[in-house]
């Protein structure tokens, strides 16, 4: 259906299916959707004749800050109605004045308003991703989704696993020159990673070329005949005389040409194959000249053929190969990634005779969708279903600007919008630019407006903004004169393109000595009469590099800045340092860690005083004893405490705060404690809580998920250093452009391409795998339009006055910024200046050359208050929190300290002995982290299978372990699931009869005889703290609950090393292991949670009756002979009463 462009008015706009809202950068595009929520709340013009509820209206955005954002302005909007409706007076909004006229009973509009004002925190406002979390956990049986689906899977984390299994199963076996090929396009998996991550997660994309056979073989012979045939018939000799260019490629490299062919072997990967092809030898070739036929030549340019052929297919290969074992991966974790929400939804409301449309639409009657140029296929998929056609009266708003369409490395598809914006009955147009002042917006106006200025004018045509007229007046004056809005600095040497380094801290340091003359307490500079301020400027870059640069210069002229990126916390140097810090605490008698943590940049420790530690015992005892309380309050009371604990002690703060970038180096750490104690919650014990923090800073992308990105250090009156994607949706008095030339690295001809085709009217996304060069040029096509759409973001952003730099360099001719200036192309002895001058009106644009640019220092004429500490905080008694059986017996001071949470059992990480170079359970691996693989392979394990194979080889690979290992482990297995246990063994217990990882929660309040009890029984030695009062609430994780003959039996799993051979897994020194680390304490916890929960859960419940009892399986030494390496026990009925009793619960 075609599209009508229709100038907006919110009162009047139809709400009924396929309305489409273009938003320029400014136009009030959040306003505009508050207003239509006032309107569907009151039932305005609406189709449904009727209002509809708060929580009827859907509103779905990309991004958790941007929902907050819309439910706070939806909250506002509301409010400001209410009081028109209560009051009368509307405060010269013509909006409300007009809803207040129209309205035929004003009572009952109030009602409505006041309702939905109560009812906010009900508002269907979402992030896409929540929204489909959302539906699929209300709707399972609709959307066919698992009731226990857990949505914890990282993306990365499971390509990277799926990655790994690729470059091992598939790649690593190929044939040798294969896989020399593919190891040249892909040295390691994470850059195979990284490489298929462009296109791995985007739905619905062609696949060019096609797959097709080849021989390896037959390629591998033909290159060898090839090299013969070279060296055979002189062809460097040939050619020299032939007539090729002097200048020309093929010419220069005929010499390691005859080497290449005199050498072994073939090199598939080696470029001469192309250089030689004969595609390449014709562009070599002087005009009118011909080239020499001989058979080499023609075997050449079938062995680059075939080899652009075993490439293709290569990519075909491990694009399957990769796509299979992510999804395997999942399935076997049973678990979502947050892709698997969309694609999840998206096949449910597809699935031919599914309700889930109608039942959503029902529910919904309108969606809006903000940002729309930021959607995918795969989303768009989801909403044209549920509201195709207007189904039933059911309507679809999307609102956006495929102008700031500059996500696409995120998998955004400005194409999927075309194709909504072609399919749209009605194009509605924001044409009142809010933002900026008059003559800005003019001169905005006047860059962009030319034709197919963003590629593509009917799908994406460029319509000039009016200024809204309350900001008439809106002008920047210097001197009292008003300057022209653009400010275009030249930075070049006249002779030569200069560096990109080299330009780049040119560029940045004028952009900061203008800022110093802008904010200077002797600047003439104002801003609609008020003097400028440095938090009024931000410098907008596209690269961290750029960033770097402009910090750098504005420091040197002692302005303060802030940064805003959409990077990772866990790229910075802060993250490093605090992983060494944590290493340190977890081992607080390594003397070596201590000091790596002291030496971190963060820890602010001098070299004398770290040096002290080798010879002053005292100091060195006084550091020990620092770290083990470090370790010892991270086991009671978590990680945060701890950490802030250790701020507090080494006065981080204090000192960082007195140094350049201090701000910035608390804030992250603060973001990183915050991090690290939410995922303590979900990660068992220190040790899985570092390795987890390791494997986020390896994985961390440069453009993260929101909890990650770098958080603003302060809110003070700074300059604001901003990345362009993080600085879209956001606005600035004055804006600094220094580096509107983005000069993009070169890419590998062999990568994947990402492009459109047009097919039937609509776009179609596509990858080229191979050489098509007219594919090829799509892709490096759409990459030049996204670079024209992310300048026109980062140049809107201004309100009064956009610096732009100008720098000359050998990319300008192919820049966004060069197309604006008209510029077609630029010669390195040519004068920028020059060409610049004349081509944009005076009034608008101001020219400068750079040349001896200044070093200003600033002289803030504002004086700080002083630091003053705050009040003492005062004294809170919390007693009460979160305890488990790991802390409780940390403080009860027991023989040994306790390790890893969860994982007490296992030994410190240790090679194991060598015992005569055999393998066997005894020299298998020792460790936290392989008691921690261990139990994940019992917990993954189906005790009644008899192949277990493809879980023992999973292990050992996330152990490191070679395949020897292989019948170890399987036999390890057997022996554990078939040892005897009483007249049972685990092999009798199917996957219905038991719960693994079992999590309880039960209230805690400890009576003061409760160490003396467990002393007297038995079950306690050497505990110190007599008087242990514990409040809160008791949790743990029993490694497995099973059920046998009706009876209930708890197990765990311990994997310590007790000696080389079976017979060191006797009675005795299991008692021995039982008593040393406290497991009694451990079993009796577990049996009070499992009795308290079996009082609740099973009817008639006796616990003589149906609690069998508690077996603690030392792995290394369980056989199908006898019970060693097995320990039993059932505390009695009186015991556990009792117990149950002193930890706060009732007995019974």
């Amino acid at each position: 259906m075609n599209s009508t462009d229709i100038t907006f008015n919110p009162m009047t706009m139809p709400l009924d299916h396929g309305q489409l809202i273009e938003a320029s950068a400014g136009t009030g595009k959040t306003y505009t959707i508050t207003n239509l929520c006032l309107r569907l709340l009151l039932g305005r013009n609406s189709p449904w004749q009727r209002p509809l509820a708060i929580n009827e209206i859907l509103i779905l955005t990309f991004t958790i800050a941007a929902t907050n954002e819309l439910k706070h302005r939806i909250a506002k909007r509301i409010e400001e109605a209410r009081r028109v409706f209560r009051t009368g007076d509307d405060h010269g909004d013509d909006f409300l004045q007009h809803l207040l006229e129209t309205s035929s009973d004003s009572s009952t509009d109030l009602k409505l308003l006041t309702a939905a004002s109560q009812l906010i925190d009900e508002a269907s406002i979402f992030t896409i991703h929540g929204f489909c979390a959302r539906v699929l956990g209300e709707q399972t049986f609709e959307s066919g989704t698992l009731f226990d689906q857990e949505l914890n899977a990282e993306r990365d984390h499971v390509l990277k696993l799926a990655v790994e299994d690729c470059y091992r199963t598939l790649i690593m076996p190929l044939q040798g020159d294969i896989r020399q090929l593919a190891l040249t396009l892909w040295p390691n998996p994470a850059m195979l990673a990284r490489k298929l991550s462009r296109f791995l997660f985007r739905g619905e994309l062609q696949v060019f070329p096609a797959q097709t056979a080849e021989d390896a073989n037959e390629l591998v012979l033909k290159a060898r005949d090839a090299k013969t045939l070279w060296r055979d018939g002189d062809l460097e000799q040939l050619l020299l005389n032939s007539d090729l260019k002097k200048n020309s490629k093929p010419y220069r490299r005929l010499r390691q040409m005859t080497e290449f062919c005199l050498s072994p072997g073939i090199e598939l990967d080696n470029e001469l194959w192309e250089i030689y092809s004969a595609d390449s030898l014709a562009g070599a070739v002087k005009k009118g000249g011909d080239l020499p036929i001989h058979p080499a030549l023609e075997l050449i340019t079938e062995v680059h053929a075939g080899i652009n052929t075993a490439t293709t297919n290569l990519w075909h290969r491990v694009y399957a190969s990769v796509s299979s074992l992510m999804q395997q991966h999942k399935e076997t974790w049973n678990k979502m990634t947050f892709d698997d929400l969309l694609t999840s939804l998206a096949a449910a409301v597809n699935r031919p005779g599914s309700s889930l449309p109608d039942s959503m639409a029902n529910r919904w009657p309108i969606a809006m969708i903000d940002e729309f140029q930021d959607t995918d296929n795969i989303q768009n998929s989801i909403f044209s279903r549920v509201y195709q056609d207007g189904n039933n009266g059911h309507s679809l708003l999307t609102i956006g600007d495929p102008k700031q369409a500059i996500y696409s490395f995120r998998g955004a598809d400005v194409y999927t919008y075309i194709n909504t914006r072609r399919l749209s009955s009605r194009l509605h147009n924001l044409d009142v630019n809010w933002r900026s002042s008059p003559a800005l917006i003019e001169a905005t106006n006047i860059l962009f407006q030319k034709g197919n200025v963003f590629g593509n004018d009917a799908d994406m045509p460029f319509v000039p903004v009016r200024p809204a007229p309350i900001h008439a007046e809106m002008k920047m004056l210097v001197g009292g004169v008003e300057c022209p809005p653009y400010q275009l600095f030249v930075i070049e040497d006249p002779d030569r393109f200069a560096s990109v380094p080299e330009l780049t801290e040119r560029a940045m340091n004028y952009a900061a000595e203008q800022i110093v003359s802008l904010i200077n307490p002797d600047s003439q500079a104002s801003l609609d009469g008020k003097s400028v301020s440095a938090g009024q400027i931000a410098f907008l870059v596209r690269r961290r590099a750029d960033a770097v640069a402009a910090q750098r210069a504005l420091t040197s002229r002692g302005v303060q800045s802030m940064y805003l990126t959409l990077e990772s916390v866990f790229l910075q140097d802060t993250a490093a340092d605090l992983k060494l810090i944590l290493e340190a605490i977890l081992e607080p008698a390594n003397d070596q860690a201590i000091k790596a943590a002291l030496a971190t940049r963060l820890m602010q420790t001098t070299a004398a005083d770290i040096d002290r530690l080798n010879h002053d015992i005292q100091a060195q005892q006084a550091v020990l004893a620092e770290f083990s309380s470090y370790r010892e309050m991270w086991l009671e009371q978590n990680v945060a405490p701890m950490l802030n604990t250790l701020m507090e002690r080494r006065q981080l703060a204090q000192r960082w705060l007195q140094l350049p970038n201090g701000e910035r180096q608390i804030t992250n750490l603060r973001h990183l404690i915050e991090i690290l104690q939410k995922q303590s919650g979900s990660i068992k014990g220190m040790y899985q809580l570092i390795k987890w923090f390791s494997h986020e800073q390896s994985d961390a992308a440069t453009v993260s998920t929101e909890d990650r990105q770098l958080r603003l250090e302060s809110d003070e009156n700074l300059v604001k250093i901003v990345t362009m994607h993080a600085a879209k949706g956001l606005e600035y008095d004055i804006v600094m452009i220094p580096m509107p030339v983005f000069a993009t690295g070169s890419k590998n001809s062999a990568d994947p391409a990402l492009f459109h085709i047009e097919q039937e009217g609509r776009y179609i996304a596509g990858v080229e795998l191979g050489d098509h060069s007219h594919h090829r040029s799509l892709s490096a096509r759409e990459e030049q339009e996204e670079d024209m759409r992310l300048l026109y973001v980062a140049m809107t952003r201004a309100k009064y006055r956009c610096y732009l730099g100008l720098p000359k360099l050998n990319s300008f001719a192919g820049s966004a910024i060069r197309r604006l200036l008209d510029i077609e192309t630029l010669k390195k002895d040519e004068s920028l200046l020059h060409r610049v001058h004349g081509v944009l009106p005076q009034k608008l644009f101001e020219i400068v050359e750079t040349d001896n640019i200044a070093n200003t220092i600033f002289t803030d004429s504002t004086s700080r208050a002083p630091l003053t500490a705050p009040l003492a905080k005062p004294t809170v008694n919390d007693y009460w929190r979160v305890h488990s059986y790991t802390g409780v017996a940390a403080r009860l001071t027991v023989h040994e300290p306790v390790m890893v949470t969860g994982y007490a059992d296992d030994d410190r990480n240790e090679e194991s002995p060598n015992i005569q170079n055999l393998l066997s359970r005894h020299s298998f691996p020792r460790g936290a982290r392989v008691g921690v693989i261990l139990h994940g392979l019992m917990e993954d394990l189906d005790f009644q299978t008899d192949d277990c194979s493809s879980l023992c080889d999973r292990t050992l690979r996330r152990l490191g372990l070679e395949d020897e290992w292989l019948p170890v482990l399987e036999q390890w297995v057997q022996d554990i699931l078939k040892a005897p246990l009483d007249q049972f063994s685990l092999k009798d217990v199917g996957l219905t009869d038991r719960l693994d990882e079992m999590e309880f929660h039960f209230p805690l309040a400890t009576s003061t005889n409760l160490v003396q009890f467990l002393a007297e029984r038995g079950y306690l030695e050497g505990a110190s703290n007599k008087a242990l009062l514990l409040q809160g609430q008791m949790t743990g994780l029993i490694d497995l609950l099973f059920r046998r003959d009706g009876k209930y039996y708890i197990a765990d799993y311990k994997s310590n090393f007790l000696g080389n051979s079976l017979t060191d897994y006797n009675d005795e020194s299991i008692a021995h292991a039982m008593q040393s680390h406290q497991y009694h304490l451990q079993y009796l916890i577990y049996t009070v949670a499992v009795h308290r929960m079996l009082k609740q859960k099973l009817p008639g419940y006796q616990y003589e009756t149906h609690m069998g009892g508690a077996y603690y399986l030392f792995l290394r030494g369980m056989n199908q002979q006898d019970s060693r390496g097995i320990f039993f026990t059932k505390p009695d009925l009186d015991t556990v009463a009792r117990l149950d009793e002193l930890l706060g619960g009732i007995s019974g």
